[in-house]
C-alpha cells in the first residue's frame, strides 16, 4: 500500500506541526470545519485508566503509600475492555512501531510495539508497517503495553482510516497504547472544544483528589498530556472536566492524593459503548 507508505513518512516530518494546526484551527472555524470532516468525523475514543489504578483505595481513610491491596477475583480491570473487542474480531493487526514516539524519538518508552488494529479495514494495512498477529498475540500485547507503563486508547479513530488508507472508518477499530510525552493527543488542548471532545474517559471513571494528602510537588501536572492539572502557589489545581482519566497522575503522585473510582459496571458500559462503532466481526 504505496499511500499509507508515503503517510508515515509525512507524519514523520510533520508530527510536532500537530499543535500548530491544533491552534490555527481555533482561530480559524473553517478550517476547523474541514479537518473535522477529512479526520475526525464519527469519531469516539475513550481513555482507559491503567490496571494498576484499581490497587489505589478510593476511600476518605489516609494509607500507607506504596501500600498494595489486593483486587477481589471478580474485579474487571480496565484491560479487559480491550480483551473483549479482541476476543470478538476475526482480524488483528499490530503495527511494528509507534509512529509517534518514533517522529517525536522517544528517549523514555519503547518505540515498539505500536498500534492495535481490529476490525475488517486492518487487512489493508501495508504488511510493511506491521503484521497480522493471532488474538493470543493481541493478549499478549495488552499485557506488554501495561507492564512499559502506557496508556490504552480505543475507539474508532477516522485519522487512523485515513493515512493506513483502510476504507471506511466504521471498519476499523484502533487500541493505541500511549506514552505522556509523545502522545498525538497532546494537541487536545489546543483542539476546538468540538474537536477535543472526540477523545473522552473510560465510562463510570471518576477521579477523587484529596487536598490534605498533596505535597504540591506538581509530578501529577509534569505527566498529564493535557493540561488538566496546573501548580499554583504551591496548590495543584485540577480542572475535572478536562480529565481524561488516564490515571498517571495517580500512579505517579507519591502522597496517594489522587485517586480513581471505577464503578462495578465500567467495564460492561464501556464495552457497550464500543461494540457500534467498528463492526469487528464482520467477514
Amino acid at each position: 500500500n504505496r499511500f499509507s507508505i508515503i503517510s508515515v513518512k509525512i507524519i514523520k516530518l510533520t508530527f510536532n506541526s500537530r499543535f500548530f494546526l491544533a491552534k490555527t484551527c481555533r482561530k480559524v472555524p473553517l478550517l476547523a470545519k474541514i479537518v473535522d470532516k477529512l479526520l475526525f468525523e464519527g469519531d469516539d475514543i475513550q481513555v482507559l485508566p491503567r490496571d494498576t489504578v484499581i490497587k489505589t483505595r478510593t476511600s476518605t481513610e489516609k494509607i500507607e503509600i506504596n501500600t498494595e491491596f489486593e483486587v477481589p477475583e471478580d474485579t474487571l480491570l480496565p484491560s479487559e475492555v480491550l480483551k473483549e473487542m479482541i476476543r470478538k474480531s476475526r482480524y488483528h493487526f499490530i503495527m511494528n512501531s509507534c509512529i509517534c514516539r518514533v517522529s517525536n524519538d522517544c528517549k523514555n518508552y519503547p518505540h515498539e510495539p505500536g498500534c492495535l488494529f481490529l476490525g475488517r479495514g486492518s487487512k489493508r494495512i501495508s504488511t510493511k508497517l506491521g503484521r497480522a498477529v493471532t488474538k493470543e498475540e493481541a493478549f499478549e500485547y495488552v499485557d506488554k503495553c501495561q507492564e512499559a507503563g502506557l496508556v490504552n486508547i480505543i475507539g474508532r479513530n477516522k485519522i487512523d482510516s485515513v493515512w493506513l488508507n483502510t476504507g471506511p472508518k466504521e471498519e476499523l477499530l484502533s487500541i493505541c497504547s500511549c506514552c505522556p510525552c509523545c502522545c498525538l493527543w497532546k494537541m487536545t488542548p489546543k483542539l476546538p472544544d468540538n474537536l477535543g471532545r472526540s477523545i473522552s474517559p473510560m465510562v463510570g471513571v471518576k477521579m477523587r483528589y484529596n487536598e490534605d494528602f498533596c505535597s504540591g510537588c506538581g509530578k501529577c501536572a509534569d505527566i498529564c498530556f493535557i493540561e488538566a492539572i496546573t501548580v499554583l502557589d504551591g496548590k495543584i489545581e485540577i480542572n475535572l472536566e478536562s480529565c481524561r482519566c488516564c490515571s498517571r497522575c495517580a500512579e505517579i503522585c507519591p502522597k496517594g492524593a489522587i485517586t480513581f473510582e471505577i464503578a462495578d459496571d465500567a467495564v460492561k458500559r464501556s464495552i457497550e459503548r464500543v461494540k457500534p462503532l467498528v463492526d469487528v466481526e464482520l467477514e
